[in-house]
Parts: C-alpha cells; structure tokens; sequence
C-alpha cells in the first residue's frame, strides 16, 4: 500500500515509500541523526515565522509547522532506535517538512 503524500507547495502527489525520492544523504543517516536533522529544521522555521517575520501573517502554515513539530516530538523516543522503519518514519517527516516550509527563504 503506498503512502501518498499530496505537496503542500504544487499539489504533486508523492509516494513517500519510494525511497528514490529521498535524498543519498538522508539514506546513510541513522533514525537518531535524521531526527536531529528535523529538530534543526524546525527551530529554523520556528525562528523564521516567530522572529524574522512576526508581522507576517502564517494563517494554516503556522498550524502546519507546529503539527508536524509536535509529531516530530512525539516520535522522538521512537525513532533513536534505529531501524529501517524508522528511518523511513523520519524520511516522510523531513520530506512533509521541508515541503511545507519550501516558501520560507
């Protein structure tokens, strides 16, 4: 059964279990190390929308950002046992981020 993730940025529909979608680097990273990968990207964005561009209005992308950062929490004991499974968890996390938060410079 295939996870079909629909972008956030184009409406493109992605299987997020195609691992050729994901990036060689995140491949050879541990579950651990692409978790700490997501907390880096988060704080990034968390700091963009609530420091660099307060006045600007997030409407649902700010709800997006702190859902997928409360997952990204949620799993976070999960994930440090690295595993294939969890692995790919995190490769969807990072790929549905870096998705969301595409139009953040």
């Amino acid at each position: 059964m295939a996870d079909i993730y629909i972008s956030t940025y184009d409406g493109e529909e992605v299987d997020l279990d195609n691992l050729e979608i994901y990036p060689s680097e995140w491949k050879e990273m541990s579950s651990l190390a692409l978790w700490s990968k997501g907390w880096v990207e988060a704080g990034k964005s968390l700091f963009y929308m609530q420091f660099i561009y307060v006045d600007m209005s997030w409407g649902k992308q700010k709800f997006r950002v702190d859902t997928l950062c409360r997952e990204l929490a949620d799993i976070r004991e999960e994930v440090i046992k690295d595993s294939p499974e969890n692995k790919l968890k995190m490769m969807k996390w990072l790929y549905r981020f870096q998705d969301e938060v595409e139009n953040q410079c």
